[in-house]
């Protein structure tokens, strides 16, 4: 029961993520910033990946740990 408490309570913060800013930023519309020194920088693809890496190695786990017990 704790562990889906736990679950949800992560998936309900991490939909805090899907919240952005819209493409201007907080600057007027069409950005208008110097596009020489935009800090911006993606981070998507990298976290993407360490997401679908950490999901495959719990479930790599918990598959070992059923067969174990089940042995």
């Amino acid at each position: 029961m704790r562990k889906l408490l736990f679950l949800t309570i992560i998936l309900s913060l991490s939909s805090l993520s899907l919240f952005s800013l819209p493409p201007g930023g907080l600057g007027p519309p069409g950005g208008g910033g110097d596009p020489d020194n935009d800090p911006a920088i993606p981070i998507d693809g990298g976290v993407s990946l360490l997401i679908a890496a950490g999901a495959a190695l719990g479930g790599a786990k918990l598959f070992r740990k059923k067969a174990k017990e089940e042995s």
